[in-house]
Parts: C-alpha cells; sequence; structure tokens
C-alpha cells in the first residue's frame, strides 16, 4: 500500500531547464522520495487529461509547471483548468522569467497560481509546509472556507489559509472557531486564535511603524512585497513590537514579508500622524541586501504575504499606470533614491534602552 501523501503532477521538459530540472529531481529522489505519487508530463494536453482523470482523486494533489517553450508544453491551460474546477490544488509556477517581471507575476498570481518561483530550494520548503495537510488526525476538525477542504485540525487549518489562500481577493468569512466575521482569515487565525501570538504583550495607543526603501545596488532594483488579499506591490515593513527598536522591526518585517536579510544605511523620512483613536509614528529606512550574492526574495505564501521581487524603477512605473501598487510610496521612493535624494544619518534616531 502507498505511504504517499499528495499527487505530485510535473509539466515540466528536462530541455527547458537543463540546470534546475536535476536540482528538482535530486530533491524529490533524497529529501522526499515516498510522500508523493509522481506523475511527470511534457506535454500540457497530457497533463491536463491526467488531472482530469483524478479529480476524485482520495490524495490532495500539488503541480508544479513551467510556462513551456511551445504550444505544445505550455503550462498556463493546465493553471486554467485547474483552477475552473477547485481551488485545493496547490499550483506552483517555477519560471526565472515571471521572477523578473512584475506584470507577469500579477498575471499568473490573479490567474490563481499559489505559488510563483524560481528556486528549487524554496519548493523544499513548501513541501516541507505542505506535507502535515495530508496526516490524518483526532477531531475536531474544520473547513477552509475558501476551497472547503474539509477535516482539517487546527493546526493544518492554520498552516493551509495562508499558503492556499493568501491572494484571494477580501471577502467576509465567519470564524469557524470563535463565530466573528473578518475579510483577512489568515491574519485572524494568527492574531485572534494562535496561542503563541496571543500571549504576547499587547501594542500601546502610540503604534510605531517601521518600512524599508531597499536597493540592491548591482542592478539598481528595489525590493517589493505583493501584499496578501491581491492588495499590490508595496514596501516591505510593518508595526514594531512592544519592546522592539525601530531599526530591528525594519529588518525583522523585511525577512518575514521578503525573505531577506537587509543591512539599514540611513533614513529616509520620520513622520508622526496624531488621530482620535491612535497615533501612528512611522519611520521610513534606507537598506541594502546584507549578502548581494544571498539576497533570493521570498516566494512560499504564508499569511505575511504572497510573496516579493526585486523591480527596477521603470517597471515600478509600470505598475503604478496598470494599478498593481498598493499606494504611490514605491513610487515616490523608488524615484527619490534613483534621482540622489538626500539619505540622513542613522544617528539622527538615537536608541534608549529599557
Amino acid at each position: 500500500m502507498s505511504s504517499a501523501l499528495f499527487d505530485l503532477v510535473l509539466l515540466w521538459s528536462p530541455h527547458e531547464s537543463e540546470t534546475d530540472y536535476p536540482e528538482l529531481q535530486n530533491l524529490l529522489k533524497t529529501e522526499f522520495s515516498n510522500q508523493f505519487n509522481i506523475h511527470l508530463f511534457t506535454q500540457t494536453q497530457d497533463a491536463i487529461k491526467h488531472v482530469e482523470s483524478k479529480s476524485n482523486s482520495s490524495l490532495p494533489v500539488i503541480v508544479i509547471t513551467k510556462l513551456g517553450m511551445t504550444d505544445e508544453s505550455l503550462g498556463e491551460p493546465l493553471i486554467e483548468i485547474i483552477r475552473h474546477r477547485n481551488k485545493s490544488t496547490f499550483i506552483i509556477l517555477h519560471s526565472h522569467k515571471v521572477c523578473a517581471d512584475p506584470n507577469l507575476r500579477w498575471y499568473f498570481a490573479e490567474l490563481g497560481v499559489n505559488m510563483i518561483t524560481e528556486y528549487v530550494t524554496q519548493i523544499r520548503d513548501v513541501f516541507q509546509r505542505l506535507l502535515p495537510l495530508g496526516q490524518s488526525h483526532p477531531k475536531p476538525t474544520y473547513t477552509c472556507p475558501y476551497c472547503k477542504w474539509t477535516s482539517l485540525s487546527f493546526s493544518q487549518l492554520y498552516t493551509h489559509v495562508p499558503l492556499y489562500h493568501t491572494n484571494e481577493g477580501a471577502m467576509s468569512i465567519k470564524c469557524e472557531l470563535c463565530q466573528q466575521s473578518t475579510r483577512n482569515y489568515a491574519v485572524h487565525l494568527h492574531e485572534e486564535h494562535d496561542q503563541e501570538h496571543r500571549q504576547g504583550p499587547k501594542a500601546t495607543p502610540l503604534y510605531a511603524f517601521a518600512l524599508v526603501v531597499c536597493q540592491r545596488k548591482r542592478d539598481n532594483r528595489f525590493l517589493v512585497v505583493q501584499e496578501s488579499g491581491s492588495m499590490g506591490f508595496w514596501l516591505p515593513g510593518g508595526r514594531v513590537e512592544v519592546g522592539e527598536q525601530l531599526d530591528k522591526a525594519a529588518e525583522r518585517e523585511t525577512l518575514e514579508e521578503a525573505g531577506v536579510r537587509i543591512r539599514i544605511t540611513g533614513v529616509l523620512k520620520i513622520e508622526f500622524t496624531p488621530r482620535s483613536d491612535i497615533n501612528r509614528l512611522r519611520i521610513i529606512y534606507f537598506a541594502e541586501p546584507l549578502d548581494e550574492d544571498n539576497c533570493e526574495p521570498k516566494t512560499v505564501p504564508d499569511y505575511e504575504s504572497y510573496g516579493a521581487m526585486w523591480l527596477t524603477y521603470e517597471q515600478t512605473v509600470q505598475c503604478s499606470t496598470k494599478g498593481q501598487l498598493r499606494g504611490n510610496e514605491p513610487l515616490k521612493w523608488f524615484k527619490y533614491v534613483t534621482q540622489n535624494g538626500a539619505i540622513h544619518p542613522l544617528s539622527i534616531l538615537s536608541k534608549t534602552e529599557l
């Protein structure tokens, strides 16, 4: 009897990627030799026929596809067929081209691809997160409100929702656990039902935020995060936690949202916005990758983001005209840096330890 936890469908011609394909083969052979029923196809129609014939399979399905170089090996028709039928198949698009083009990344994200990557190492990472979803468990169980995947433990639900549905458009969802309505279910599960998160101290009435403009000097590209909920590309960053220094929050948020370790080198702007309900402090830092030769952006989706990528200023302009930015700040700051705007020294912000 097979011990596999997932059906793994590969639409990938070895001739299209002479280096990545052996790396993927080696990964499956050495680290995941028993967990998948592997089905390899080089022709789109063969892959589609297999997916259609397995529509009632007892095992959940993962699909890895390339863009395809010929009409016979295109991955897009396979993606469209799968998404027309269900949302519970995890689709990975492996493409160097899509990872370098924000318009293509946006298009395939809207088409329903769960993860867009050019790194086999990050495919390994997502396999490790997906495999527990195929295991049985004791009750009680829950159902995913997006794809109706049933019999999930809380731990599985907590893993499943951000991986599969980070890029879903906002919709009102009634939480099975607490009966509250929410428009971002992944964040709700994290903030309201994750015990480790709930036991931490809450933020004070002054909310501090740290944002990062990170430039890779070798090609003058800037780091952007593709926000969850199809909200658009944005600067990495977020709220400062209790007891955390501003610069450490900027480093942490950039790593969590974009997967890149950074070195902060200056300050672009300090903002303070008083309001009737909260006061908001915001620091916009300037940074560079800690290691330019090892700064691949995150492509495994989670509750933090759908993924990240490096953009030129010109690509950011195109994203702005297409409505693909969450706001105009990436465009404003990338232009400012490109035109050699002043970057203030870190010494203008003093640190006071408690």
